[in-house]
């Protein structure tokens, strides 16, 4: 996919003034959630007002990538949550803690059966299971949809008895070999959450360090989490400026037959120039 995914903001699909509130904000996604936000005894409640909202209302998210997650597949809700998903044609379904690679095949068949044949699959990591099956997971799910990584580090912190430490030290193990299967097969990795709504000073500093992993974005629950998120995840004026400037050197007459070439006292090899390539054609999409 090429769509800039920066911040995914969680919101509860049973809170229509909170939906209508997402529609408008600065976010690059919406995930309408049905799981973890709602409480058991209200699922039926939640779908209700999940359709009803979107069937008045999904134009507002015009330009914003809007993601439904279900709730998970060894629970009463998952069928229902698909056969609303697939009527309601988000962009894509957000599968909690799927461990097996037949989850997302499970939510393929259900979707297609229902007409939701164009919805994309997102799937979240947050079991150490789910991260020791996770190649099979990604490669057997590409041909069902499977689009982008979400992690779950509460959950992760949770099911694997994890201390976090400092910066997060001792999870960044466990997210990096998430980052490493997505690279793998060039998908995007979205951020876990950050509980703290009010210490933004630590919500840069995990947004930077993911960012510096290779992940494309993070997962926020608050409005005010939105402008650090989109800052860090894009790219700074210096960045841009060096990349410009490395397309720019190599578009030279003299320069078309050089593998390397000294730019402003650097030595800069093709493979820098792909990088710079890529970057910006990236920028353009997101634009």
């Amino acid at each position: 996919m090429h769509r800039a995914l920066r911040s995914v903001l969680y919101v509860p699909g049973i809170n229509e003034k909170a939906m209508r509130k997402a529609s408008t904000l600065p976010v690059d996604a919406v995930v309408l959630d049905l799981e973890d936000s709602v409480l058991f005894e209200r699922k039926a409640e939640a779908r209700n007002t999940l359709a009803q909202f979107l069937a008045a209302h999904r134009s507002d998210f015009d330009g914003k990538y809007v993601v439904i997650r279900v709730n998970g597949s060894d629970t009463e809700s998952w069928l229902k949550d698909l056969e609303l998903a697939a009527i309601a044609r988000p962009d894509a379904v957000l599968l909690p803690k799927v461990s097996r690679p037949d989850i997302p095949r499970n939510a393929r068949e259900v979707l297609n059966k229902h007409g939701g044949e164009s919805i994309a699959i997102w799937c979240m990591v947050e079991t150490p299971l789910g991260i020791l099956r996770l190649e099979s997971i990604v490669e057997d799910g590409q041909k069902d949809g499977v689009e982008c990584l979400v992690l779950g580090t509460n959950d992760l912190v949770k099911e694997g008895d994890i201390d976090p430490g400092d910066k997060r030290c001792n999870l960044v193990p466990w997210l990096a070999h998430v980052v490493l299967v997505a690279k793998s097969f060039q998908i995007p990795v979205i951020d876990g959450v950050l509980n703290d709504i009010q210490d933004l000073e630590t919500l840069a500093a995990e947004a930077r360090t993911a960012k510096a992993m290779g992940m494309s974005g993070k997962t926020i629950i608050h409005p005010a989490q939105i402008e650090v998120v989109n800052q860090c995840f894009s790219p700074s004026k210096e960045e841009l400026d060096s990349w410009r400037r490395i397309v720019a050197a190599y578009a030279q007459p003299e320069n078309a037959d050089k593998g390397v070439i000294n730019l402003d006292g650097m030595m800069v090899e093709r493979l820098h120039l792909e990088i710079a390539e890529r970057k910006l054609r990236q920028c353009a999409s997101n634009d």
